[in-house]
C-alpha cells in the first residue's frame, strides 16, 4: 500500500531531522565534525561532512556545522513531513468513502 511508502518517507525525514538537530546542538563544540543525511534507495546514509574545520585563537578545531544549511534543511524537513502526512490522511479518507459506498 501507498502508506507503507508514506511511513518510509516518515522515517527518512526524521533520520534527516535529527542529523540537523545534532549539527545545531554541537555548533560551539570544538572539533566537532557536522554530519550530513544522504538518502540512497530506502536508506539513511550519515556521513561527516568533508569541510575543513577552522582553527579557533587556541588553536583548536571548531566546528564545521555551517547552520545556515541545517536551518534550511529543517524547513525542507518539515514541509515533506506535512506533505506525507497530508496524503497519509488523503488515503484513509478515500478508504472510508469507499466503505461508505460498499455498505
Amino acid at each position: 500500500m501507498q502508506i507503507n511508502a508514506n511511513l518510509s518517507a516518515l522515517n527518512a525525514i526524521a533520520r534527516k531531522q535529527e542529523v540537523s538537530t545534532n549539527n545545531i546542538a554541537n555548533i560551539s563544540t570544538d572539533g566537532f565534525k557536522a554530519s550530513t543525511a544522504v538518502q540512497t534507495g530506502d536508506q539513511i546514509k550519515i556521513s561527516p561532512e568533508a569541510r575543513a574545520a577552522s582553527l579557533n585563537a587556541n588553536g583548536d578545531e571548531m566546528s564545521t556545522t555551517e547552520p545556515t544549511e541545517d536551518f534550511v534543511q529543517m524547513t525542507v524537513n518539515q514541509n515533506t513531513h506535512e506533505a506525507n502526512i497530508a496524503a497519509i490522511q488523503t488515503q484513509t479518507d478515500m478508504e472510508k468513502a469507499l466503505l461508505e459506498i460498499k455498505k
